[in-house]
């Protein structure tokens, strides 16, 4: 009866921390592209349908790319520029229930044998709305793409300029850590 209850624990702690985890980086790129060669870079408009961004956010992530670039000694230049750099956005509004569960169970246990029932409940609480936000960089050089990654976050529609900044920069800066590609 013990392994059966570390069983259960382990198990319940495992779904609990799935459940908890975030994202990926999800990036896929040219192979035959020497990136060590890209040392200067240009924003350009997306090549991608876009979905509607208000300019603070637009903004944001424009900072946050060239920071990120910035940081990776990869120049800003006005005019030819190595690469091109893109991005889109997608968001999207998924709904956040809150809710409160009853249980009751019972056992009845006698010589070698049990039995036992239980009933539950979900009362549901309140629901509003998150803001699922999913960014895309674009990489081009020569009007060809050469690297694309993405990742995405979700937040409450009540997040403050300073949270979603910071939401924000840390996005990116995980995007663009796997910018430029360890080749393998």
């Amino acid at each position: 009866m013990n392994k059966i209850k570390h069983i259960l624990v382990a198990l319940t702690f495992s779904v609990i921390a799935i459940g908890c985890s975030s994202t990926s980086v999800t990036v896929d790129y040219d192979p035959e592209t020497n990136f060590k060669q890209l040392s200067t870079y240009k924003i350009v408009a997306t090549k991608e349908k876009n979905a509607e961004l208000d300019q603070l956010t637009a903004d944001r992530i424009v900072a946050a790319i060239e920071a990120e670039l910035d940081k990776k000694a990869i120049n800003k230049a006005t005019t030819d520029a190595a690469m091109q750099v893109s991005y889109h956005t997608v968001l999207e509004q998924r709904e956040k229930k809150s809710s409160f569960s009853i249980g009751i169970g019972g056992s009845n246990r006698s010589g070698s044998s049990s039995t036992g029932v239980g009933l539950g409940t979900t009362i549901p609480l309140e629901s509003n709305f998150n803001v699922y936000t999913q960014v895309t960089i674009d990489v081009y050089q020569q009007e060809k793409l050469i690297w694309r990654g993405y990742d995405g976050f979700e937040a409450e529609q009540t997040i403050s300029p300073q949270e979603k900044t910071q939401a924000i920069n840390d996005l990116v800066a995980n995007i663009l850590s796997q910018f430029p590609p360890a080749k393998k």
